[in-house]
C-alpha cells in the first residue's frame, strides 16, 4: 500500500502510527436494517475487545450448541481493535431471549452484549451500510492539530480514493501475486476458499492500479466521458445520460464514477476510461478470458468517497484522534495514511 498516491498535499503530514493498543482503533457497525422484533433469528449487538469475528462465532457455537451455519454477521472485523458488531443466531422463535446476555458475557471475556432483538432472516455478509471509525494516530510531529485541520479541509473538498487497504493482500503482502499465478493456471490451490481469496486479492490490486492512474493523471476529481457511475448510497451501475447533470451530482458527492473489479460479467466503460482499463490488463499480460476461465464474474466499485463527518475529536502534543464513517468494504487505513504520509 506504500506505493499508492496521496490525494492531499504531500507537504501536509504529521507522521506517527496507529494501533498501539486496541483502544486506538474503534469500529462501530452502521447496520443496513434493525431487527423487526419477530422471527426465529435473534440479533445481538456485541462490543468486543481484541477478538475477531471468527473468535466470537466459535464461542457462540459452543455456548448455544449450534452450527456455524446458524450464525450470521454482516462483515469481518480485525482483532487489534474495539469493535461493535451485529450477529444473528438461529435459535427459534421460542428461545428465551432474556438469558442470552448473561450467557455470553459470563463465557466470553472482553465482550458486552449491548442490544438484543428478533428478526425473520439470518444476517449475511453485505447486510451492512458501513462503519464508523474512531482511530488515534500517536507519535506524530509536535502539535499536529493545525496541519491535521488543513488535511481534513482538503479531504472534505476532494473526497478520498476508495483504495483497498493492505489488509486485503495478506500479512506478507503477496496474496495478489499468488492470485495472478492462480488466475493464469500457474499455481494450484487445493482449498477452494483460499483460491478465491487469492484471486480476489489480485482483482483488488488491479483496481488499486486503475485508481492510482486516475489520481496521478489528475482525473480523480472529475468525470470522464464514457465513465460508468453509481450512487454513493449504492445501487445499480449506469451510464452518463446528461453529462452536465452528472458533473453537478458528482461535485455534490451524490454519485461517483466506478472502477473495475475485473471479471466475466463486469460492465465495461467506453472511450478513454475503457482504453485505460484495457491498458492495465495488457500491462499485466492477462485478459478477460482468463477471468472467465476462473469463473470470476467481477463488478464495479465506487472510486471516490465523501468524508463529510471527518473530524478531530481529541488531540495532544504528539497525537490526534479522528472520527469518520465509510461504507462497507472501505478501509479506514486509507484515510489515516493521508495524515501520516510516512513514505
Amino acid at each position: 500500500m506504500t506505493d499508492l498516491p496521496y490525494i492531499s498535499d504531500l507537504n501536509l503530514k504529521i507522521g506517527g502510527e496507529i494501533k498501539e493498543s486496541a483502544e486506538d482503533f474503534i469500529v462501530e457497525e452502521i447496520p443496513l436494517y434493525l431487527p423487526s422484533g419477530e422471527g426465529q433469528h435473534i440479533y445481538l449487538l456485541i462490543r468486543k475487545r481484541e477478538l475477531t469475528t471468527a473468535d466470537i462465532e466459535r464461542e457462540l457455537t459452543s455456548i448455544f450448541n449450534i452450527s456455524d451455519k446458524d450464525i450470521g454477521y454482516a462483515g469481518l472485523k480485525d482483532k487489534l481493535a474495539i469493535t461493535t458488531q451485529w450477529f444473528s443466531l438461529s435459535l427459534g422463535a421460542n428461545y428465551p431471549i432474556d438469558e442470552i446476555k448473561n450467557l455470553i458475557e459470563e463465557r466470553i471475556e472482553g465482550v458486552e452484549v449491548l442490544e438484543l432483538g428478533r428478526h425473520s432472516n439470518k444476517l449475511k455478509i453485505g447486510h451492512l451500510k458501513g462503519n464508523k471509525f474512531t482511530l488515534k494516530i500517536s507519535n506524530t510531529i509536535s502539535s499536529p492539530l493545525s496541519i491535521s485541520n488543513k488535511i481534513i479541509q482538503e479531504l472534505k473538498q476532494q473526497g478520498i480514493p476508495n483504495f483497498y487497504g493492505s489488509q486485503r493482500f495478506g500479512s506478507k503482502g503477496d496474496n495478489a501475486l499468488i492470485g495472478k499465478e492462480v488466475l493464469l493456471g500457474k499455481k494450484k490451490v487445493k482449498k477452494r476458499w483460499l483460491g478465491k481469496m487469492y484471486l480476489s486479492a489480485y482483482q483488488s490490486k488491479l483496481f488499486n492500479e486503475w485508481l492510482s492512474h486516475r489520481v496521478q493523471s489528475g482525473d480523480f476529481s472529475t468525470i470522464l466521458e464514457g465513465d460508468l457511475l453509481q450512487n454513493i448510497e449504492g445501487g445499480r451501475t449506469f451510464q452518463i445520460n446528461d453529462f452536465n447533470q452528472s458533473v453537478e451530482e458528482f461535485n455534490n458527492f451524490i454519485i461517483s464514477y466506478t472502477g473495475p473489479i475485473f471479471g466475466n460479467k463486469a460492465l465495461s466503460p467506453s472511450g478513454t476510461p475503457q482504453e485505460i482499463e484495457e491498458e492495465i490488463l495488457k500491462r499485466e499480460e492477462v485478459s478477460l478470458e482468463d477471468f472467465k476461465k476462473s469463473r470470476l464474474q467481477g463488478t464495479r466499485r465506487i472510486a471516490r468517497l465523501p468524508l463529510h463527518d471527518l473530524e478531530i475529536i481529541d488531540s495532544s502534543e504528539d497525537s490526534i484522534q479522528l472520527s469518520f464513517s465509510l461504507p462497507a468494504g472501505s478501509y479506514a487505513t486509507i484515510v489515516a495514511r493521508e495524515f501520516i504520509k510516512n513514505t
